[in-house]
Parts: C-alpha cells; sequence; structure tokens
C-alpha cells in the first residue's frame, strides 16, 4: 500500500514530487524549528532512500548537492522513493556554526541513537531516527570538510555482520567514486554517527565527503551529484546504467591526531599526501614563538584531512591519517 507520509515527511502520489518544511511537533523545543525536505515518488513501486546533509551546519558542498539533487531528479526516473533533507543541523546553519548545534554545543553526529528525554541534540538524533530514518531502505549522508577543514573525498560504511545488508552498503561506496574509504568496525568509528547507528537499525547506509573550507566549489559539489546519483543508479532506484567508476582503496584504520596543548599549528603535510609512520607532519607553537610539541605520523597511510585554522586549543584535533 502506498504510503502517504514518513512520520512528520508527507509524501506525493506516484508519479509526483513535493516540495516542504517538516518539523516534530511532540517536541517544543524541537518544533521551533521547521526542517526543509524534497520528496520524489516514481511511478512504480520500488526501494525507498534518504539523501541527508548538513548535520554540520557549515560543510556546505553537502547541503547545496543535496539541494540540486532534491531539485533536479525527475519522478519518471525514480523506480521507488527518494527524499532529500538538505540541511539537518537546523539551529547551526545562519549561525555558521562549526562542528556543534548551537542549542547544546553538542556534536549532532555523535549523538545518535539519541535520548526522548535528553539534551536538545538527542532529542533531535531519536526522533530524526526513529520517525524518520528507519523507515527508508537506504541511507546516504552527505558531509564535507567544516569550515576550518579540508580533505581528500573520501567514504565512509560500518560493517553490520549482516551479510546481505553489508554487501549492499559497499556497493554503494564502491559507486560513488571516491578515492578512498573507511570501513569502520565498532571499535574504530566515532560513536553515535548518524550513518553507522542507521545501519545498525536495517538501512544500507554510508556517509561521503567531499570539499571543505566553507567553500562551493564547483568541483566538490558536482562530486557529490554525480557520486549520488550513481549509487541511487547503482541500486535501481534511477533510471540509467551506473558509471563504471573504480572501487576505492580500504583504508585499515582512521586515525586522528589532536594537539597536547593549546597554541598555534603549523602542518607539513596536505591532504592525499602519503606519510610514514614516525614522520613529524606538523609542530605547535606558543604565542611567543617558543616550540611546544613535534606531532609525528602515528601509523604510515595517507592524509584524509587537515585543520585549516592554525589556532588550535588542547585536545584540538589537527588532521587524521587512513593507515596503509
Amino acid at each position: 500500500m502506498k504510503r502517504s507520509a514518513i512520520g512528520p515527511l508527507r509524501l506525493p502520489a506516484p508519479g509526483q514530487r513535493v516540495a516542504g518544511r517538516f518539523t516534530f511537533s511532540s517536541d517544543k523545543g524541537l518544533a521551533k524549528y521547521e526542517w526543509p525536505y524534497i520528496a520524489i515518488a516514481g511511478e512504480s513501486a520500488g526501494p525507498s532512500v534518504l539523501v541527508a546533509a548538513g548535520i554540520h551546519a557549515a560543510e556546505y558542498t553537502g547541503i547545496e548537492a543535496a539541494i540540486r539533487l532534491g531539485h533536479d531528479i525527475a519522478p519518471h526516473d525514480v523506480r521507488g522513493l527518494v527524499v532529500v533533507i538538505p540541511l539537518l543541523n537546523r539551529p547551526g546553519f545562519y549561525e555558521r556554526s562549526i562542528y556543534v548545534n548551537p542549542e547544546d554545543n553538542d556534536n549532532l553526529n555523535r549523538l545518535f541513537p539519541g535520548r526522548v528525554d535528553g539534551t536538545w541534540g538527542e532529542r533531535f538524533a531519536h526522533h530524526l531516527l526513529n520517525d524518520v530514518i528507519v523507515h527508508f531502505d537506504h541511507a546516504i549522508d552527505l558531509h564535507a570538510g567544516d569550515l576550518i577543514e579540508d580533505l581528500v573525498p573520501f567514504v565512509i560504511y560500518r560493517e553490520t555482520g549482516d551479510g546481505p545488508r553489508d554487501s549492499t552498503i559497499q556497493r554503494m561506496a564502491n559507486a560513488y567514486g571516491a578515492k578512498w574509504a573507511v570501513a569502520s568496525a565498532p571499535s574504530g568509528e566515532r560513536p553515535g554517527s548518524l550513518y553507522a547507528v542507521a545501519a545498525q537499525h536495517g538501512v544500507a547506509a554510508m556517509l561521503a565527503e567531499s570539499g571543505g573550507r566553507g567553500l562551493l566549489i564547483e568541483e566538490d559539489v558536482v562530486r557529490h551529484t554525480r557520486g549520488v546519483t550513481n549509487i541511487l543508479r547503482t541500486i535501481g532506484i534511477l533510471t540509467g546504467e551506473p558509471e563504471r567508476v573504480a572501487p576505492p582503496t580500504v583504508v585499515k584504520s582512521f586515525d586522528w591526531l589532536r594537539s597536547p596543548a593549546e597554541g598555534m599549528f603549523h602542518t607539513r603535510v596536505r591532504v592525499d599526501q602519503r606519510v610514514r609512520a614516525g614522520e613529524i607532519v606538523g609542530e605547535l607553537i606558543d604565542l611567543v614563538g617558543e616550540p611546544l610539541a613535534t606531532i609525528s605520523a602515528p601509523v604510515s597511510g595517507v592524509v584524509l584531512f587537515t585543520v585549516t585554522s592554525p589556532a588550535i586549543r588542547k585536545d584540538g584535533l589537527l588532521l587524521a591519517i587512513g593507515a596503509l
């Protein structure tokens, strides 16, 4: 039977598109915001996919790509249902918030599955997961480097132990067209991530990264739109033959380097650069120029992202290396 809604999202009739806004009306703190969405229903039945972006409010290439996908995908090309939510971190968008949402200064992508009686962010994660995400067959979470981050494009997915689901997730990740991939297991993932918790709840979910530094560089946006389009064709939701792309190289681990003190960080490496274990990747100095620490690579691998701001707090993020 055709669904008329998924939680608070009204769905169009077969062969139609609807663009609107939704909220979580049962929670006063959430209900003061509205989230934009686009839903495109094919004329024939098929799988469902959620394309989401902007869980980090200043990751603009993901947001822009989601907007374009929602606007450009035609109902006659769809088999099943495509829903696009271009901006998840609604409180942080016009604040140009980095990493967190200003309601409680929590990172929304560390809070899933959330709590119905928790902080603003925990309640948002709970409702988004249970009212929306778990009702889809597939989910694609679009990211970029944040306002102070640069990165080489890569994808992340979680291995769940469910053979058919893991196979579908890997097909999706391979179809995106990234050079690198992080296949996270429970011991190595960032806790509370949307893609990982969605996968644990039965959704074939993955994350894709492209662009950063607060810039809408066309090449970075197109990488997302082209990658998502190819995923949708690969899993049979969008008409057309999938583009043949080389599968990504899967790194052995995803090592995040943090600062031992506050100061000015001078990086010696760039994204997509190969480094050796023990190689110096940067130096930390204080505000009168005295050296504080030398930062070395803990593993041999490739630099997947760097923080572009030199102002670093103690335990602040510096860069990440994918081990090879």
